[in-house]
């Protein structure tokens, strides 16, 4: 008799999926999820996990600390290698906007792949260059291969958690997205000097072509996440319509300008070498280069939890306000201890802080495009700001030059405060 019992039940259940099957209706299934949801968290995983490890890849450049050194082996001339890099600079500003329509048009998955491709054409060009032309070429290649992924990686991993249900996790996953930079220029340095000593300069950069080739592998295996929202009749359209989108939003407007001025600060890595060549010996310049890596490398790994407790908002004016302070410390009574200062955890939390409220207010339709007038607006700041940090150092020495970049990054200030100040409770809902 429970025989039978036991066959009726399972004779009763089968019938009541049957029935619920054609209403879409589901069996309870506590112990899994439903295969949709299955799929697209799988997606996740992997999407962040290659995206880790193609950043790392792509970092990981040994010549990084000798480029000038080798374009003026190659070139003959310090002028001509320090043109190279304005080159490089203003390719990567000049193909911004095009390369984010591009992605949003296309896909992010193609166009990383074609950043990837172009990048170990670059990095070919680098290897085999025995003059000026092909360096230009090779520096032109790099800047277009910076501007596919500039915007189009960030909405690649907004899109992937997007899709899953799953934004409000971008500062957590982008935090750890993000740190494999750190990673790779903090191990690429050292082996790159110890490679230059044993063999050449030319030899480190040759070698630097692999991790390039790795990129375009990890890029092959990331998977496309879903579009949202139907495209522009043409790209003209598709550009005035984040054009539009950008003036009308007051907070991605704010936003926009405090992701330029941050980057114009940046440009404070090119002088500060020479502020702490003269506070520490020469040779302790790497160590001290490491030791920012690192830093950086902790503030990115823990900005998810710090941005999950406190909000993104508020985390951006208080790695703001810290590092001003800090920067300020540091320069106007310079000390042996200045150059500690510099390095703040503070920066990879800012960042992410920084990323993850441009991403909320992006438009799911134009986010790389966005994105890329984003980057744009910050490349035009950065030249022009270096430009004049370098007249005034020539002038009034580099503690001068530091504080006149540390000035113009205190514009930022005021409109993080404006955006703290205004920041919704809950983040705005997907599909604006």
């Amino acid at each position: 008799m429970p025989i039978r019992h036991s066959s009726l039940l399972r004779a009763r259940a089968l019938a009541e999926r049957l029935i619920a099957a054609p209403r879409g209706e589901r069996s309870p299934r506590p112990t899994s999820a439903p295969p949709a949801a299955d799929s697209a968290d799988q997606t996740v995983d992997r999407n962040v996990r290659l995206l880790s490890w193609f950043n790392f890849f792509g970092d990981f450049r040994m010549y990084g600390p000798i480029m000038v050194i080798y374009f003026a082996q190659v070139t003959g001339s310090f002028t001509a290698a320090a043109s190279l890099l304005a080159v490089k600079k203003l390719s990567s500003a000049a193909f911004e906007v095009p390369t984010g329509v591009l992605s949003d048009r296309l896909g992010r998955r193609g166009t990383m792949i074609a950043g990837a491709v172009v990048m170990v054409t670059a990095h070919l060009g680098y290897a085999g260059a025995w003059g000026y032309g092909l360096l230009v070429a090779a520096v032109v290649l790099e800047g277009l291969a910076t501007a596919l992924w500039s915007g189009n990686n960030e909405a690649l991993l907004y899109d992937t958690l997007l899709t899953a249900g799953r934004e409000d996790e971008f500062p957590r996953h982008s935090g750890r997205v993000n740190s494999m930079f750190q990673i790779a220029l903090a191990l690429a340095a050292p082996i790159g000097g110890v490679v230059a000593g044993a063999w050449s300069l030319r030899a480190v950069v040759v070698l630097s072509v692999v991790p390039q080739l790795l990129c375009v592998l990890v890029a092959s295996l990331v998977r496309e996440p879903r579009v949202r929202g139907p495209l522009e009749s043409n790209v003209l359209t598709h550009l005035r319509s984040a054009l539009r989108g950008v003036r009308r939003n007051a907070v991605l407007r704010r936003m926009t300008l405090v992701s330029a001025l941050r980057f114009s600060g940046e440009s404070a890595a090119q002088l500060s070498p020479v502020f702490v060549a003269g506070l520490w010996p020469l040779w302790a310049l790497g160590l001290w280069r490491t030791f920012g890596h690192g830093v950086a490398f902790v503030g990115f790994r823990v900005s998810g939890r710090v941005i999950g407790r406190v909000g993104a908002a508020r985390t951006l004016l208080s790695g703001e306000l810290f590092d001003n302070v800090a920067n300020l410390v540091a320069l106007v009574k310079p000390t042996v201890f200045s150059p500690v200062l510099l390095g703040s955890p503070a920066y990879g939390m800012s960042t992410i802080a920084q990323q993850t409220l441009l991403q909320r207010e992006f438009t799911d339709r134009e986010r790389a495009t966005m994105g890329s007038l984003a980057s744009l607006l910050g490349s035009v700041l950065y030249g022009l700001v270096a430009l004049g940090a370098g007249l005034v150092a020539d002038r009034f020495g580099i503690v001068a030059a530091l504080l006149a970049i540390q000035a113009v990054a205190l514009i930022a200030l005021p409109l993080a405060w404006w955006v703290h100040a205004h920041a919704p409770t809950s983040p705005p809902a997907p599909g604006r």
